[in-house]
């Protein structure tokens, strides 16, 4: 996991190259102890960036214990990116 400076910078760096940003947070809910997880979505919220950059994928299968229970999300707020997801 990436504390929250170490995000802050990450986005900073995204936005100023203008590059996407995919977060696979697909162990989000597993992380128990320090460092506690801090996902990018809370982090953008702070912060003034363009959003269409960053997309955080998720998938039930490890934090619900669930093998072989292939259901995954997409989430974004660029429409190209979650228009190509749903196809």
């Amino acid at each position: 996991t990436l504390d929250r400076d170490t995000l802050k910078s990450l986005v900073s760096f995204i936005n100023d190259k203008n590059i996407h940003l995919v977060c696979d947070e697909i162990y989000a809910a597993t992380v128990f102890s320090s460092p506690k997880f801090t996902s990018v979505a809370e982090v953008i919220q702070e912060m003034d960036c363009n959003r269409d950059l960053i997309h955080i994928i998720y998938s039930l299968s490890k934090d619900m214990g669930l093998p072989g229970f292939r259901v995954g999300i997409v989430y974004s707020f660029n429409d190209t990116v979650v228009n190509c997801g749903r196809k």
